[in-house]
């Protein structure tokens, strides 16, 4: 049930492992608390971007977190840093200027389908 979707700028994934960020991400989830076979996570490749003053040739690293609606702003922060720390390590020494960001967003049960 909970997504991580990750975007990314083309020209970060010329210079990290997006696939080995993905299983990382996935991993850092489930070590949380949450049933690792409920996970989804996937990364979406942006193929042009502007990012702050460096525009085209900025690099960008952003990830949505999406949960069923239903736990407190203290387990969602939790969540949220786990996977920003994932993300944070994985430019890190690889990338000068990365903006790194993740947001945690709730889906509505009602009109969220299994």
């Amino acid at each position: 049930m909970p997504h991580i979707i990750v975007e990314y700028s083309k020209n970060l994934g010329d210079i990290i492992e997006i696939s080995n960020l993905v299983l990382d991400m996935h991993d850092a989830l489930a070590d949380q608390g949450i049933d690792k076979t409920r996970i989804k996570t996937r990364a979406v490749r942006c193929n042009y971007v502007a990012v702050g003053d460096f525009g085209s040739h900025g690099h960008m690293l952003h990830a949505t977190l999406l949960l069923l609606e239903g736990r407190d702003v203290e387990t969602k922060r939790q969540y949220g840093d786990a996977l920003v720390e994932v993300m944070k390590k994985s430019v890190e020494g690889s990338v000068k200027h990365c903006s790194v960001t993740l947001e945690v967003r709730d889906m509505v049960k009602d009109t969220y389908y299994m």
